[in-house]
């Protein structure tokens, strides 16, 4: 009874994220594509926190497609991409927290450049954007570097299976000891501080500020603040949702300690927790579409022109064979016209 339990929960586990991650998957991909392209359209680009929310959009995909969809081919095909090979290991590690942490770095910096903005204390022009997103994917990507030189396949001391050694995509602690004591303990602690706590303060602290100014300026001017507003709600909810859906499995982490790992719930909270964060990774598009006016009007002139291109496709291509059909018949009654002459 008590090896069935550990199996069943194993089990239970594979089954919920079998079935529920493609839906946060497909969800994830089409409706970050859209939002990307529907934000970068030439009425939209004008205010530069678009441009945030289109790299919002990239960054929160590659989220989904680099954690969860390992994930769902480990619990559904038992295949782990990390163990193809040392190169698979590192750039996927690299990539998976690479993306990871630009995401509440870029809710951050668009928070604070919306309530400088709407509050006419700074105003940033795109040139000034395009430079604040580059320095902070640079500094990211330096950030998390560590991961693509230090991580490799290497033997692990802890699984086994069938009298086996496995091999594990992790810090090889006899070479690395230095590194990956800090990675153990020094490293999870700073994240959480630099990538949750802070982010998750200001983000709140920015959008009530945000609300305030918004709230006073539009007292003032409604006609004015009418497209500030419709921007700056699509912001509240994606911040909102970002703290609502992503705070839960950051204490969770936070506050269970080490020996409750190993315990066989552990892997079924861990799971409904991590697929509550990525869906918030996932919804964007509803978000941008419940609160976002200039949004739908966008995305309606999007997919119009998008169904326009492809009947015009068609029909260019039905007048194309009108006409070769027309010359093909013209040929041949030119060719009848000369038999009969001879």
């Amino acid at each position: 009874m008590n090896n069935s339990l550990p199996y069943s929960h194993v089990n239970l586990t594979r089954w919920v994220s079998s079935i529920i991650t493609p839906i946060i998957l497909f969800g994830c991909a089409i409706g970050n594509i859209v939002s990307f392209f529907v934000l970068l359209r030439p009425r939209l680009r004008k205010e530069t926190t678009s441009i945030y929310l289109a790299l919002l959009c990239f960054a929160e995909m590659g989220t989904c497609y680099t954690g969860l969809l390992r994930q769902f081919l480990l619990d559904a095909f038992d295949l782990d991409i990390r163990k193809i090979n040392s190169f698979t290991c590192r750039i996927h590690i690299y990539l998976t927290y690479l993306f990871l942490r630009l995401v509440p770095i870029i809710l951050v910096l668009v928070t604070l450049q919306r309530y400088l903005y709407v509050s006419q204390l700074a105003l940033c022009s795109l040139k000034q954007t395009l430079i604040q997103l580059f320095c902070c994917i640079l500094f990211v990507c330096l950030a998390e570097f560590h991961f693509f030189l230090f991580y490799d396949l290497t033997y692990s001391t802890t699984l086994t299976r069938h009298d086996y050694i496995l091999l594990q995509c992790t810090v090889d602690s006899n070479y690395h000891k230095i590194y990956y004591k800090f990675r153990s303990q020094i490293y999870p602690k700073l994240t959480l501080v630099l990538y949750t706590i802070i982010p998750l303060g200001i983000i709140i602290l920015g959008n009530g500020l945000l609300i305030r100014t918004v709230r006073q300026s539009s007292k003032r001017s409604r006609s004015k603040t009418k497209k500030k507003r419709s921007v700056t709600r699509m912001l509240y909810a994606v911040c909102i949702l970002y703290t609502v859906l992503t705070s839960p499995a950051s204490i969770f982490l936070a506050i269970a300690p080490a020996s409750y790992e190993l315990k066989p719930t552990f892997r079924l909270q861990w799971t409904l927790l991590r697929l509550l964060f990525y869906l918030c990774h996932s919804v964007n598009f509803i978000l941008f579409c419940a609160t976002g006016s200039t949004f739908r009007q966008e995305l309606i002139v999007f997919l119009k022109t998008i169904c326009f291109c492809r009947l015009n496709c068609r029909c260019r291509k039905i007048k194309h064979n009108n006409i070769t059909l027309n010359n093909r018949i013209q040929h041949d009654l030119i060719q009848n016209k000369n038999k009969n002459l001879m």
